[in-house]
């Protein structure tokens, strides 16, 4: 019989053989430290990540946005994508470099609640105006700082002469200064108790009936020169330039990121002023309608494309308005021609076509793209638009009937244009008159369907006619009720 023998135990063995070495139990006692090896790595580089990442928020831009020259649409289109950067970037400040005499109330209360929606600090450096509008804009930022010899202040709101170029600023009507001043008051008022402002020093600014004891007297308006800004609290201090003030609020080594214009907002900006625009009109509407009642095309037809052109290129890139108001111009444009060269008379088309040009004008200069109802514009905003337009086509058709009456006799251009009548006393007849008075009384059938235009047979002639306005079907009866210029017109019969 076979024995049975215990079998090694191999595994203890190797065990113990591995276990008992030296170097093997230096490997073991490694490989159990390995763990502890890796969190540590892992903390080092963390830490080290935090260092960078708060080295580099350190070192985060300052925006600084010039507000130069007059206040308009397209310095607001310009806040707006400052702002938007200063998002973007994670900027540490927002300065507003200013030096204005002011401008739109409207578009200064655009700037103001572009820059209320802000949460990262916000700083004015006066340099050297912050005049009207400016002073209000000025009142939305958290920190006001003066240049020497600056001021700020004398924002009473004044109305503008709608008429480009004729009159200046007048002041607004009792009846009406209560309703104008009201919303401004609001939006300077909420812009001081967020940030802190003296309200009755901007008040003043606003209001010559005010009066502050030992500061300003009644029936004058406020304006405070550097050292009285900052003794009646409304600007921290006095800074020498904007570099220095950028060193003591602590941002001398951030980064400084200027938003100027890009390439054509300076071009834009000019375009989409009140004045500028409203010469615009006048020349471009002037121009497209003498294009219009003249044969070919010649210099006012390109006069009125350039300026029109110029007009909603400027707005456009200024305000972003969008293509829709030139898309309702082009549209208006045609319908006003077709109805002047096609339909007889004039009708439905050539009024829809003058309301939807009016109207394109109108969305063209204010601050909306139709649609975005978060951002509707206000009655006055609207009311100056209607009137910039309305004093434009006036100035448009004072400019049609100068150059209709003197033009052509001004020496150097009168070759340009025709002066010599072609009526029939000099003998001139554009169709053969006893040819086309023959149909008148005639009776015949329509062709075609006359929409109003078609064609027509009359003692079995086919004929060009055109109906009184009115469709007539086709094989309908026809008869020939007078001869207007070279056109045949008919009205159906029973």
């Amino acid at each position: 019989m076979a024995e049975l023998v215990d079998a090694p135990d191999l595994g203890s063995g190797v065990l113990g053989r591995v276990g008992s070495s030296p170097s093997s139990r230096t490997i073991f006692i490694i490989m159990k430290k390995i763990p502890f090896i890796f969190m540590c790595l892992l903390a080092a580089f963390s830490f080290n990540a935090v260092c960078l990442f708060a080295e580099t928020s350190d070192i985060r831009p300052v925006i600084i946005i010039p507000i130069k020259g007059e206040i308009e649409e397209g310095l607001a289109h310009i806040v707006r994508r400052a702002v938007k950067e200063a998002k973007l970037n994670k900027a540490s400040a927002l300065i507003l470099d200013m030096d204005t005499y002011g401008g739109k109330v409207q578009s200064a209360e655009s700037i103001m609640q572009s820059i209320a929606r802000l949460k990262i600090p916000t700083y004015t450096y006066v340099n050297t105006k912050a005049i009207s509008a400016g002073a209000l804009i000025a009142a939305s930022t958290e920190y006001i700082y003066m240049a020497p010899q600056s001021q700020i202040g004398d924002a009473k709101i004044i109305q503008m002469s709608p008429i480009p170029f004729l009159g200046g600023g007048k002041e607004i009507d009792e009846g009406m200064k209560e309703k104008a001043y009201s919303a401004v008051r609001a939006i300077v008022r909420s812009a001081c108790e967020k940030n802190g402002h003296p309200y009755e020093l901007f008040e003043a600014m606003m209001d010559e009936d005010i009066e502050i004891t030992n500061v300003i007297k009644k029936g004058k308006l406020l304006t405070l020169t550097a050292s009285e800004a900052v003794t009646q609290k409304l600007a921290v201090a006095v800074s020498p330039s904007l570099d220095k003030m950028i060193k003591t609020i602590g941002l001398a080594n951030a980064p400084q990121k200027i938003i100027a214009p890009r390439s054509g907002e300076h071009l834009a900006r000019f375009f989409s002023s009140m004045m500028v625009s409203g010469l615009l009109l006048v020349l471009g509407l002037g121009g497209l309608f003498i294009e219009i009642k003249t044969p070919g095309f010649g210099l006012p037809g390109i006069i009125g494309v350039v300026c029109m052109s110029l007009f909603f290129w400027g707005h456009y890139t200024a305000t972003l308005t969008g293509w829709f108001p030139v898309a309702l111009f082009i549209i208006g444009l045609i319908l006003l021609i077709l109805e002047i060269f096609v339909i007889p008379g004039f009708g439905v088309a050539g009024i829809s076509g003058i309301i939807l040009m009016v109207a394109a004008l109108i969305i063209t200069m204010i601050d909306w793209v139709p649609g975005d109802w978060s951002n509707t514009p206000s009655l006055n905003e609207i009311s100056a638009s209607i009137a910039v337009v309305a004093s434009s086509i006036v100035g448009a058709v004072a400019l049609i009937i100068i150059v209709a009456k003197f033009l052509p006799k001004t020496p150097g251009v009168k070759g340009v244009f025709l002066s010599t009548k072609m009526d029939k006393e000099h003998g001139y007849t554009a169709f053969d008159e006893k040819d086309y008075l023959k149909w008148i009384d005639k009776t015949g059938i329509a062709k075609t369907t006359l929409r109003p235009a078609g064609k027509a047979v009359i003692d079995g002639k086919l004929l060009d006619v055109v109906s009184q306005g009115d469709f007539i079907n086709k094989n309908s009866k026809i008869k020939v009720v007078h001869v207007d210029s070279n056109h045949i017109v008919v009205a159906e019969t029973v």
